[in-house]
């Protein structure tokens, strides 16, 4: 494959992911008062994206296409922030998988570890950040959704979570590396909204910079369930033959 066909093909996937990250932005979006942020499922595409097309690819699609739901859904305050954020996130977990995949270490102890982390960060966020009563939806799509969510749902979800983590990093060369790599890119993405809601946004806005703390468990849990969601999903498209560990750019 030549230089040129494979730039196109970057290009056109980008593109793809860019419509990809935008909708999965925009289609749940939980509204948290204390900073004027919101939950979303964003990451799950943009994880997707860098585990499968690289980290030109998600860098782009990620910081554009949240950048694009932020600036039409009422959140336009933020997405200068996003643009930069979620470059970064996409960006830095698809060259840490590249690069790590290299590491002569025992990625099988890490899948295990790491889902037991994933398993606590879900069943302790999702029960008490995200259970109860909770309002969901877009107003920009012109639909919302109220419901009752119990604690031990998240509990029930984290414990499936870490099956299948463990799953991955059991059956697939390097399984155990994705959501290591996964977990330290959200924390990016974590931090660095953490600081421009303490410097930027929240003074903007009129609400106390100390309240962006209130938002990071919020995006911790954004980024693990994000993660929980893509690993599955790339893992399927391996299985089915949609993805080749050499067609990473």
């Amino acid at each position: 494959m030549n230089t040129s066909t494979s730039d196109v093909k970057n290009i056109v996937y980008a593109i793809v992911f860019i419509v990809l990250v935008f909708a999965a932005t925009l289609v749940v979006q939980v509204y948290q008062p204390f900073t004027g942020g919101y939950f979303n499922l964003g990451e799950a595409v943009i994880y997707v994206a860098a585990l499968v097309f690289g980290p030109w690819v998600a860098g782009i699609a990620g910081g554009v296409g949240a950048a694009l739901a932020d600036a039409v859904s009422g959140y336009g305050i933020f997405a200068p922030a996003t643009l930069v954020i979620k470059f970064a996130e996409g960006f830095l977990a698809g060259w840490l998988v590249l690069k790590l995949r290299g590491w002569k270490i025992n990625f099988k102890v890490i899948a295990v570890l790491l889902g037991l982390l994933y398993l606590g960060i879900v069943s302790f966020i999702g029960s008490v950040y995200l259970s109860g009563t909770l309002w969901a939806g877009s107003d920009i799509l012109g639909y919302g959704v109220e419901g009752s969510i119990p604690w031990w749902f998240w509990v029930f979800v984290g414990g499936v979570v870490f099956v299948t983590i463990a799953y991955i990093g059991f059956t697939t060369r390097y399984g155990g590396v994705e959501p290591l790599v996964l977990l330290v890119a959200g924390l990016v993405m974590v931090f660095g909204y953490f600081l421009y809601e303490y410097f930027v946004s929240n003074p903007l806005t009129g609400r106390e910079p100390i309240a962006a703390v209130f938002e990071v468990p919020v995006n911790i849990g954004q980024a693990v369930i994000g993660a929980s969601i893509a690993l599955p999903i790339v893992g399927f498209l391996r299985r089915a033959g949609y993805v080749k560990e050499n067609s990473r750019s």
